[in-house]
């Protein structure tokens, strides 16, 4: 990793999946093998090393990744301004510095106590300024967080900041707003709940969240008010919900695009499209980081062997699995141990 970006680790856990774009696929969309590793390769393009990351704290269930928070120590000579882009929404906080954040066609400048919202297809990045020292936390979850696994409830509106924006939406909230200040303490009482862990911590992060997520549409005038749109988006992010349970269930054997469409009665051209809407990638991207991921996860807290890895992340073999990682992590398998 880079020696101008590091985070304080206090979990072996690892989230944040790297960043990578594939071009489009030439062949019918039926035929494609989403996540197959050759494909994978041709069409990868070198992922930032400061994109793969370790977790201060990261809440799973049944091993699927829903939040995660980590706090980035940038020094003056981070400069990032080309930026990224991944298939979780985000919250950032200034905690300390001063610089510019690039956000899509947008500069704003940053200082102390700025709070940017940032959605999944949104591309984004830092420049420190000179003689600066920047400590940004960044929380990163996926839109099923909020989802209530147990009766499957789910109000889109929690996630209108994200995706019912009004003209006036500005990712850098306004600082003269009171509700500013809540959400801050918010932030930090989130990031004490993962540092402390007393029981049930998950519970009163998700209920401090959806508070936050509230005070947005609340009290900025970020979003629109559409009763149609409202609508629209929930049942979207049902279908999405309903893909990326059946992958996380499904990726480490071959699963192919049209399998995925038909789950939400879409055919497979369409689909590509609707859940690179919602994910900011492709499913073939998602699959990708999914294995990659877990991949990670089992080098840094098993003995297994690469082979068993490999081939328990959804790999053919060594080789392919090598590469595929080397081009995505931009490390081997070995530097995890």
């Amino acid at each position: 990793m880079r020696n101008n970006r590091k985070t304080t680790e206090t979990s072996s856990s690892l989230h944040h999946e790297p960043t990578y774009a594939f071009q489009a696929e030439k062949c019918k969309a039926q035929d494609v093998l989403v996540g197959d590793p050759l494909k994978i390769l041709s069409d990868l393009r070198p992922t930032p090393q400061e994109d793969v990351f370790p977790s201060e704290g990261v809440i799973k269930l049944n091993d699927r990744f829903f939040i995660n928070l980590n706090n980035y120590h940038l020094n003056s000579s981070y400069n990032q301004i080309q930026g990224h882009s991944h298939h979780l929404l985000e919250i950032s906080y200034i905690k300390k510095g001063a610089g510019k954040y690039h956000i899509d066609n947008r500069i704003y400048g940053i200082q102390q106590g700025d709070i940017f919202i940032i959605n999944n297809i949104e591309k984004h990045g830092i420049a420190v300024n000179p003689n600066n020292e920047m400590i940004n936390m960044v929380i990163h979850f996926e839109p099923r967080f909020i989802w209530s696994v147990e009766n499957n409830f789910f109000d889109s509106r929690y996630l209108k900041i994200f995706y019912d924006r009004s003209s006036n939406f500005q990712n850098k909230l306004d600082r003269n707003n009171p509700a500013t200040q809540h959400i801050r303490n918010l932030l930090l009482e989130i990031e004490g709940e993962f540092f402390n862990k007393l029981p049930e911590y998950e519970l009163m992060v998700k209920v401090k969240l959806l508070n936050l997520l509230v005070l947005l549409t609340r009290h900025y005038n970020y979003v629109q008010d559409s009763p149609e749109t409202s609508a629209k988006n929930r049942q979207e992010l049902l279908h999405i919900n309903k893909v990326i349970d059946y992958i996380d269930q499904n990726y480490k054997r071959s699963i192919r695009l049209e399998e995925l469409a038909n789950l939400v009665f879409m055919n497979p051209s369409y689909f590509s499209t609707f859940f690179k809407k919602y994910n900011g990638i492709s499913p073939t991207e998602y699959i990708a980081r999914k294995r990659v991921y877990r991949a990670i996860e089992y080098l840094k807290s098993t003995n297994k062997t690469v082979l068993d890895i490999a081939i328990t992340c959804g790999f053919n073999n060594t080789s392919s699995f090598n590469k595929v990682f080397k081009k995505i992590t931009s490390k081997t398998p070995s530097d995890y141990r």
